[in-house]
């Protein structure tokens, strides 16, 4: 064989081939995305015709149907139009959702803006979702919107309506910022109940109701929203031929984390309690804190926050926290110890608050004498104590929920405190020599139990040879404006009771006017006798 023939002949080596198939299989994969692309432009189409062919359809329906009946099952305008079904086509299920609501149309409104007649006529929407067939979400594949009216002119229906202005609480700018499908529900009427959705201008008109007190609550947590505190529900008197506007107020929520250390050494707080949110709205946010929590009060134990700042209602939020063996704390009067202003920057924020306790070392727990039930709002004077415990107090506080204070007392130093608690319908309470501070304990009474002031007056009418006389007119009065009218019984007698202590004027009739008898009450019950 002729050697040099041999290596005259072309042709590829292994390395060659292995190249050129690598750049055959990089310019195949370019292409791939481009296939996924087209198939899925493909089916989205297909879906696309399919959900406007069914909302077409229904939007046809709808459009054959007397004026009267077209509206919702359930909701306003009422219908017979269910307001979502479930459609499947081609192994694909279609939501098909319709909204319908009254336009009060602006051009028929009189001098002053208002329209006696608000239902000018009806928008109709329907939209049709699906999943998508590639990443599984819910996707809207079609929405079209009809108006339906009433030949001839308008009608007057009896009954009154509510007008319903759903907007977001944090303003951006001049004008509120409406809020789309937010979910009203009409409750506690003669029409009710009744559930509609608000449309782009985040209005609902609840259109031909009987008269009556109704309540309105809106429901915005689909779209991850909150309503303002003091608006989740409101009452409204819905008269004849009058049309009432209510606003609510919705906001994406704040968040908040307090976390409690002891002001002497940093630590955590490992003890049971009670912090409050005191709201600027009506009434405050109270919950229970354990010491297993190691301090820390998370997110969830609040919940949803409503954003109070610059942009919202209200002006700031406050905290006030009632800590086994620590004074308790008003963020208002110690601003110091935290570092938070009671507001937020922006909805959705979360706040987390740090706030320092200062540890107590004396606890006075007041209850009732009688009921063994906590006093709140006993006033408690410390005294040091001297001959009478007369010199002024070195500490006062106001029982707090659970009837207890809490003090942080220098060391006793071989004297005592005195302790003084004072509270209305009660006798005071005045221990000397009570108890000591030693090495930061507390040595002595802790509970104080406060009698109950009960104060009667018995007055006994009687005649010749002692025979109770019925039907006497008896007149009492007394401190604080009291006065008070009665008639003896057919025992002659006539009581007056849950008196204060205090000097009283007992008046009885008599056919030549009035006469009349004083007594000092301090407890207990008292007779005055004619």
């Amino acid at each position: 064989m002729n050697r040099n023939y041999l290596k005259k002949q072309d042709g590829f080596t292994l390395v060659e081939m292995l190249i050129a198939l690598t750049l055959l299989l990089l310019v195949a994969l370019s292409f791939i995305p481009m296939f996924v692309y087209i198939s899925e432009a493909s089916q989205n189409n297909r879906v696309r015709l399919i959900a406007l062919k069914l909302a077409s359809s229904k939007i046809e329906e709808i459009r054959a149907l007397p004026y009267e009946q077209v509206g919702t099952i359930g909701g306003n305008p009422k219908g017979v139009i269910p307001r979502e079904e479930s459609v499947d086509i081609e192994g694909i299920t279609f939501t098909v959702k319709t909204n319908i609501w009254w336009v009060d149309d602006p051009s028929d409104n009189d001098a002053s803006g208002n329209d006696p007649l608000p239902y000018d006529y009806k928008r109709v929407q329907v939209t049709v979702t699906s999943l998508s067939l590639f990443t599984g979400e819910v996707v809207k594949t079609a929405e079209i919107s009809t108006l339906a009216s009433l030949e001839g002119e308008e009608e007057a229906y009896p009954g009154g309506n509510i007008r319903v202005m759903v907007q977001r609480g944090w303003q951006k700018g001049s004008e509120p910022e409406p809020v789309r499908n937010a979910k009203v529900e009409l409750n506690d009427g003669p029409s009710a109940p009744q559930t509609q959705f608000t449309d782009e201008m985040g209005k609902v008109l609840f259109a031909i109701l009987e008269e009556g007190p109704y309540s309105v609550n809106v429901d915005p947590q689909i779209q991850g929203l909150m309503t303002r505190p003091d608006h989740v529900k409101q009452e409204v008197e819905v008269v004849e031929g009058i049309t009432q506007t209510l606003i609510f107020e919705v906001e994406y929520p704040c968040y908040l984390e307090v976390r409690l250390i002891d002001k002497d050494t940093d630590e955590p707080i490992t003890k049971d309690g009670t912090i409050i949110l005191q709201t600027p709205f009506t009434g405050d946010v109270v919950k229970t804190f354990t010491s297993d929590m190691n301090g820390v009060i998370s997110t969830d134990i609040f919940g949803d926050v409503w954003p109070v700042g610059e942009g919202s209602f209200g002006n700031a939020y406050g905290l006030k926290v009632l800590a086994e063996g620590y004074l308790p704390y008003i963020m208002s009067d110690n601003p110091e110890d935290a570092d938070w202003n009671g507001t937020f920057k922006r909805p959705g924020e979360k706040q987390t608050v740090t706030i320092k306790l200062t540890p107590a070392n004396a606890h006075i727990r007041v209850i009732d004498n009688s009921t063994g039930v906590p006093v709140t709002g006993a006033s408690v004077q410390v005294h040091r104590h001297n001959s009478n415990c007369s010199s002024q107090p070195v500490a006062e506080a106001v029982t707090n929920e659970d009837g207890t204070v809490s003090f942080n007392l220098p060391e006793s130093n071989g004297t005592y405190y005195c302790v003084r608690v004072t509270k209305e319908g009660y006798s005071t309470f005045h221990e000397h020599r009570a108890f000591q501070v030693i090495n930061g304990q507390q040595i002595g009474i802790d509970e104080v139990r406060l009698v109950p002031v009960n104060v009667s007056i018995r007055v006994k009418v009687t005649g010749l040879f002692g025979i109770p006389l019925g039907n006497v007119r008896i007149r009492v009065e007394g401190p604080d404006g009291y006065n008070e009218e009665k008639r003896t019984n057919s025992n002659g007698e006539a009581l007056f009771t849950n008196l204060k202590p205090g000097w009283y004027t007992v008046y009885r009739r008599t056919l030549l006017g009035w006469d009349s008898k004083t007594v000092n009450t301090v407890n207990g019950e008292y007779i005055v006798e004619f």
